[in-house]
């Protein structure tokens, strides 16, 4: 504090008392009696200043706080106060100059370091806005706000364990801050843990009612478990506190979409877009809305809107791949495909390995190696692994091929590859190039009239066909069954069949014995099931992917629902049906085809229609089996 004649000093310490009571108006008053009677005081025109803001008038508060800051050079308030003051007017640059006066002044102020990491983060100076936060915290280890900024900054950089560790130690500053609860919410739904986040949510909630925002994470999480009923509740609960959010019209409309009331959904995203016609995602979603629709033009639309409005949203990206990849159109979906690694995902299929050399975008191959890592499905692998034949072909002196452990022996029998790896414990030594295989077909420039189709690719190891010669029946046409894919699928609930007893019409078809390949999911119905009379147990006894394409050679057809095994059909050139599901059918199977341009003259497509049951695609399937079965066997 600067000195002042007594009656300054008194008419100072009224006018601070005053302001501390709630009373700017009065304290304004003796405040400027004080810098009339000492106009040189920094203090006392701080102090006018801090009464200004007070009442909202913010160029005079700055006046007095430029002059105050004039007056003296080792004057710290003023210019702590100036920042304040530009960061709220977003006047960042003069915010960010003030503060980093303040901490030359005194680099002990814990509230600059926090504020500057504050302006920092906001502009995403990620790395300087995380030193000042915790040089701030060093300074002062109670500031609850600082441990909550910093755990947000370093949950956006998905340092996870770190985050949560900040909110937690935010939490026993301040148990009463919502915004925390709801913050430590999210980083645990991401984490997978449910009821820890339905927990921090309902915490959030009850601090905060009208906080929407948490209302609508809450409703995200309880939709990801399956708790439709509730997440809807949280979800109208979140609109009614904020009605004019298009980002939760849009969540709710991505919530009706999954109960199948489409056309409300479809009117839920309009009316985000409505609210905000800039919205990528809105956009976005509509247009998986209307792809699975088959309205395929207004998705394209919606599509690419979303994109011109972010060039850098990927799901939209990904999502116009996956249409124009449906439609045939590949040269074009390949390009846009590429975004389904990409990190800004949400869930992002194939996550990038840490690989230190190049990953391939086409160059030529003559004298070089390549790494090719895998995507996440078995069925990808399969579908894909058919272009490393041509990558050796054009000169690649050694291929490397790393995949699933289920894969590794059946990959083996693969032409072209000179070393296969499994992914668990896989010691990757330096190559020229790496790549993912569903990058392949971008690479190679392949369109529908150059898919590589040297059917068959993949081969059947000798000593696993002896030993499941023994197991299989004689005599009769041999059909093996799969029902059920992976559950971990984002669209399991369509394309897998309820269970075993919805194939029951085809028990009906004479001479036909029945085979599960049943692996894991769905297989230990055969052994309470009436059904399972009808069918040899073999999917029990399989140990890998070479087992199963042991037994699909000695099959004479292939009845399966979407899943890898219908990929390893087809690369054996075995016969194999496919029941496909009316709603978000993969790309690969392309729109309205009965036939598969990837697997020629071996794979027929059995599609659901728009609102049909599975039984009269089972129905269907039962009557191709028996008119299959009723010719000669050298017309089948």
């Amino acid at each position: 504090m600067f000195p002042l004649h007594l009656n300054h000093q008194s008419l100072f310490e009224q006018a601070t008392a005053l302001l501390a009571r709630g009373e700017p108006r009065m304290a304004l008053q003796l405040a400027r009696q004080a810098w009339s009677l000492a106009p040189n005081n920094a203090d006392v025109c701080n102090l006018v200043g801090v009464c200004a803001i007070a009442l909202g008038d913010i160029g005079s508060a700055e006046r007095c706080w430029q002059h105050a800051a004039a007056l003296h050079p080792n004057a710290v308030e003023p210019r702590y106060n100036l920042a304040m003051l530009y960061a709220d007017c977003r006047r960042l640059e003069d915010a960010e100059r003030c503060y980093r006066q303040t901490l030359a002044v005194d680099p002990a102020h814990a509230g600059a370091h926090a504020r500057l990491g504050v302006l920092l983060a906001g502009t995403d100076r990620t790395s300087e806005a995380e030193q000042c936060y915790r040089q701030a915290l060093s300074l002062n280890q109670n500031d609850a706000a600082t441990y909550g900024n910093l755990g947000l900054l370093l949950a956006a950089q998905k340092r996870d364990a770190q985050a949560e560790q900040c909110y937690r130690q935010a939490l026993t500053l301040a148990p009463a801050d919502s915004k925390v609860h709801s913050n430590l919410g999210i980083l645990l739904a991401r984490a997978k843990r449910v009821e820890e986040a339905e927990q921090s949510y309902c915490d959030a909630i009850a601090l905060n009612p009208a906080g929407a925002e948490t209302y609508t994470n809450l409703g995200l999480l309880l939709e990801s478990c399956g708790r439709m009923g509730e997440a809807e509740q949280c979800q109208r609960s979140a609109l009614h506190l904020n009605p004019s959010s298009s980002e939760i019209h849009s969540n709710l409309a991505n919530l009706l979409t999954r109960l199948g009331r489409a056309q409300e959904a479809e009117q839920t995203y309009l009316q985000a877009i409505a609210l905000n016609p800039h919205s990528a995602v809105a956009h976005s979603n509509l247009g998986v809305l209307l792809a699975n629709a088959t309205r395929d033009a207004e998705a394209e639309q919606s599509f690419r809107r979303a994109i011109a409005l972010d060039a850098d949203y990927q799901l939209a990206r990904l999502n116009l791949a996956m249409l124009l990849l449906a439609q045939g159109r590949l040269s074009e979906g390949w390009i846009y495909h590429e975004a389904r690694y990409h990190p800004d995902l949400p869930d992002p299929d194939a996550p990038l390995p840490a690989i230190s050399f190049a990953r391939w975008q086409g160059e030529p191959l003559r004298g070089k190696s390549l790494l090719v890592w895998p995507e996440q499905g078995l069925g990808d692998m399969i579908q894909f692994c058919r272009y490393l034949p041509l990558l050796k072909e054009q000169g690649a002196t050694l291929i490397t091929l790393v995949c699933r452990q289920a894969l590794v022996s059946l990959m083996r029998t693969l032409a072209g590859v000179d070393t296969v790896l499994a992914i668990d414990g896989a010691t990757v030594t330096a190559h020229d190039y790496w790549t993912l295989p569903m990058s392949l077909p971008l690479h190679c420039h392949t369109d529908l009239s150059t898919i590589p189709a040297p059917i068959p690719y993949l081969y059947v190891l000798p000593e696993r066909r002896a030993a499941w010669s023994r197991r299989l029946p004689n005599g009769k046409f041999r059909v093996g069954l799969v029902w059920k894919g992976n559950s971990m699928h984002a669209n399991d609930a369509k394309r897998s069949l309820s269970g075993l007893l919805a194939l029951a019409p085809l028990w009906a078809v004479d001479g036909v014995q029945f085979v599960s390949l049943q692996y894991q999911s769905g297989a230990d119905e055969l052994r309470h099931h009436p059904a399972a009379q009808q069918v040899i147990d073999l999917g029990s006894g399989i140990g890998d992917f070479a087992d199963t394409a042991a037994i699909l050679e000695q099959l004479d057809l292939l009845i399966t629902v979407d899943t890898a095994v219908a990929h390893l059909a087809g690369a054996l050139g075995k016969r194999c049906w496919v029941l496909l599901p009316a709603d978000r059918t993969d790309w690969r199977w392309m729109r309205a085809r009965n036939d598969s341009p990837w697997y020629p003259d071996s794979m027929r497509l059995f599609r659901q229609a728009k609102g049909q049951d599975w039984e009269s695609v089972i129905a269907e399937a039962a009557l191709a089996l028996r008119e299959h079965r009723a010719r000669p066997p050298h017309l089948r």
